[in-house]
């Protein structure tokens, strides 16, 4: 399979924090480098849309971390909600486990 480097140069990009600090990212945007079209999902995952393909998906290229996720995107760090001493996630209020 052969190596990606516009995504790779994409992701170091994105998660170079110290020379990169104002761009964001919003999920499922597409945008085109050098003649590719890639998106990312939510919680930081690059794809490249396939010529062939219509819909969502494609080829995955790689993520990043979730704390340049949250960084770039407006998507916080989930909310820690204190129930009976523990911490739950969003899909356990939401649920009311």
């Amino acid at each position: 399979m052969q190596e990606d480097t516009t995504a790779e140069e994409i992701l170091a990009r994105f998660s170079d924090l110290e020379n990169n600090p104002d761009e964001t990212i919003t999920p499922y945007l597409e945008f085109n480098e050098e003649g590719k079209l890639y998106h990312f999902t939510p919680g930081g995952f690059l794809y490249r849309r396939d010529s062939f393909s219509e819909g969502a998906g494609g080829f995955f290229c790689g993520y990043l971390t979730d704390e340049i996720w949250h960084y770039r995107t407006d998507e916080g760090p989930e909310e820690e909600d204190v129930y009976e001493g523990e911490k739950r996630s969003w899909w356990r209020r939401f649920f009311d486990l």
